[in-house]
């Protein structure tokens, strides 16, 4: 009796339990709300064709503010995508790292390191990782660098959305069955304003933190340091030009510490460097720390110009359908900026 059932009935549970399994994670795929900008754009970077990444820029806000990856190319050829995140630690940024280079052999990672600064954990983790592909790198980020009270919902996306379901219309469907497609932002999120007040004077003090978090985060830094190595990538550490600034001193401790890390890191910081880069602060500044679209716009041409001939990148060779995306990509840009 028992090896009839397991002839007969135990492939038919298996069947019914995959069929389960594939119709919750649909269900939750519709659930989920479309992100294509301020960080966590997943759907959009797994459409990148395989290994044809130069760059990989990492971080916060900071770094999906300021980083356009089509300027860069435009000014140096070089491709690349942001993998930040809205306050994302350095805990996350590892993960996500790790699941970069599942697809991407990067020549080189740039990190904007505010996330230095960062708490345990902040306001944004529920993004940061639910939008993760589903993975080793997703578990490890769920069981390490997230809320306790937040596990559930990031194992079980359902948790989190059910409650949509009144708010479902076909578009979603759509998105769930066609995942969306890659596109010009690369990763970057364009803010078209300047905040009242904004440039006219540096705000300048440390940011508070305590000894504990600091130091798990100079470790969650030193993993980082230690997958770049292990993939062959040049590591770039950077403080972008900003308004909302660390004393010098504090910035030179870190540089210190950074390279007592690994020797090899380039640490840049350019939170000061407005005039050098050719940046206007009451005309670039979004607010008091980020670039706007016109001052990302300028940054990154600087930027690109930075990687190839001072850390001396080269652009692998694409093929003729990637070249062709993004130099459409590079003039896309070049149009919408002019307007």
């Amino acid at each position: 009796m028992k090896s009839r059932f397991l002839r007969r009935e135990l492939p038919l549970v298996a069947v019914f339990l995959l069929i389960t399994a594939l119709l919750l994670n649909f269900a939750s795929d519709v659930l989920r709300p479309a992100h294509t900008d301020y960080g966590s754009t997943w759907s959009s970077f797994r459409a990148e064709p395989e290994d044809s990444l130069d760059v990989i820029y990492l971080g916060s806000s900071y770094a999906y503010c300021d980083f356009n990856p089509s300027v860069i190319y435009g000014s140096s050829g070089l491709t690349g995508y942001v993998m930040g995140g809205s306050e994302q630690t350095l805990s996350i940024t590892y993960w996500y790292l790790k699941e970069v280079f599942k697809t991407q052999s990067p020549s080189a990672v740039v990190l904007e390191a505010t996330s230095l600064f960062f708490a345990q954990y902040q306001n944004y983790t529920q993004l940061n990782i639910d939008l993760m592909p589903f993975s080793l790198n997703k578990l490890g980020a769920i069981f390490t660098a997230a809320e306790p009270d937040l596990r559930t919902g990031l194992l079980f996306d359902l948790w989190f959305y059910h409650g949509r379901w009144s708010e479902i219309r076909p578009g979603d469907v759509k998105r769930a069955l066609f995942p969306i497609q890659r596109d010009y932002l690369k990763g970057y999120t364009a803010i078209d304003e300047v905040k009242e007040g904004v440039g006219v004077e540096p705000y300048v003090a440390d940011r508070e933190i305590s000894d504990e978090d600091y130091a798990s985060n100079l470790s969650w830094l030193d993993k980082i340091l230690d997958l770049c190595q292990e993939h062959g990538a040049t590591p770039i550490i950077t403080f972008n030009p900003t308004y909302t600034r660390c004393t010098q001193e504090t910035y030179e401790r870190i540089g210190r510490e950074i390279q007592a890390l690994d020797e090899n890191v380039i640490f840049c910081n350019w939170s000061e460097m407005f005039e050098e880069i050719g940046l206007v602060p009451t005309l670039h500044l979004y607010d008091g720390g980020h670039l706007n679209q016109d001052g990302a716009a300028v940054f990154s041409a600087w930027l690109g110009e930075y990687l190839t001939d001072d850390v001396g990148l080269v652009p692998r060779k694409q093929t003729a359908a990637n070249t062709a995306h993004w130099q459409e990509s590079a003039q896309w840009w070049q149009d919408y900026l002019a307007q």
